[in-house]
């Protein structure tokens, strides 16, 4: 049986494939995701959002943006910090 899916569940696929596209090119490593009811909390320079994917190098950030929309992108690890519940400030639609 086919589910319809919400557009939102649509946004986030075209938001994936096009970040997909969109990989560094200087890492060739595979990509690995996160269970999605398991993602780590993270902050990439001041963006708090989580973690859907990573390489060797590189981690799938997803956050909302200050209007509310969906926005995934790749960061370097060097970059990406971990952080606990409690300090998390993340849009709560991801």
């Amino acid at each position: 049986m086919i589910k319809t899916g919400t557009p939102e569940d649509m946004d986030r696929m075209i938001a994936r494939a096009d970040a997909d596209k969109a990989r560094p090119m200087d890492d060739t490593s595979p990509i690995r995701d996160f269970p999605k009811h398991n993602r780590p909390l993270v902050s990439v320079n001041g963006i708090f959002g989580k973690a859907v994917a990573w390489s060797h190098s590189y981690g799938l950030i997803e956050w909302l943006d200050a209007a509310g929309k969906y926005r995934l992108g790749w960061a370097h690890s060097t970059s990406i910090k971990r952080v606990e519940a409690a300090d998390w400030k993340g849009g709560r639609g991801l």
